[in-house]
């Protein structure tokens, strides 16, 4: 009866053991994937192969006589005054473009 105990025991750590090690594995493997594919994303924005029309950073203010809509970087935009921003400007993919009149 003990050897029949010491060995359900054995077998119980051993499956244990083999079951978290397989969970932590899998979950090592993956890491290096999500970080070569964000460094090779860094890699092409440095570069310069970032979609032109999507812009990665908020753009300067714009210089314009009037407050006509107009194209901006192959979009069609219209002024708007904004109390927030403290003057004319256009939203453009998320980001707030003050006028310089």
């Amino acid at each position: 009866m003990r050897i029949k105990k010491i060995l359900i025991g054995t077998v119980a750590a051993g499956g244990i053991g083999l079951a978290s090690l397989g969970a932590g594995a899998g979950v090592a493997s993956a890491a290096p994937t999500a970080v070569a594919s964000h460094q090779q994303t860094q890699n092409h924005e440095q570069i310069g192969y970032s979609s032109p029309s999507r812009p990665t950073a908020a753009p300067g203010p714009v210089r314009r006589p009037d407050t006509r809509p107009f194209d901006f970087r192959g979009q069609r935009v219209t002024p708007q005054f904004s109390a927030d921003h403290h003057g004319w400007g256009f939203w453009f993919f998320g980001f707030w473009v003050p006028l310089a009149l």
